[in-house]
C-alpha cells in the first residue's frame, strides 16, 4: 500500500465519519470505526470517485479494515 493511497482513503473516511484522518491506522476495522453496511457502500462509492475505479459488488464484503481498502483499490488500479 503506498502512503498516497493510504492518505487518500484516511481523509476520505475521516470525512466521512467526521474524525481526525490521523486517529485512523492502517489496521483499523470498518466497523469499529463507526462505519455500518450502508456506511461503507457510501464510501464505495466515494473510493471509486476519488481513485477513478469500479468495485465489483463480490470485493465489497471483503474490505473491512482500511488496509484492505487501501490493497483493494492498489488491485483494481494496476489491473
Amino acid at each position: 500500500m503506498t502512503p498516497d493511497t493510504l492518505e487518500r482513503v484516511r481523509r476520505l473516511i475521516g470525512q466521512y465519519l467526521k474524525i481526525a484522518p490521523e486517529t485512523i491506522g492502517e489496521d483499523s476495522k470498518l466497523e469499529e470505526l463507526g462505519l455500518d453496511s450502508l456506511g461503507a457502500l457510501e464510501l464505495v462509492f466515494e473510493i471509486e470517485e476519488e481513485f477513478k475505479i469500479k468495485v465489483p459488488d463480490e470485493r465489497i464484503p471483503g474490505l473491512r479494515t482500511v488496509r484492505a481498502v487501501c490493497d483493494g483499490i492498489e488491485d483494481l488500479r494496476s489491473a
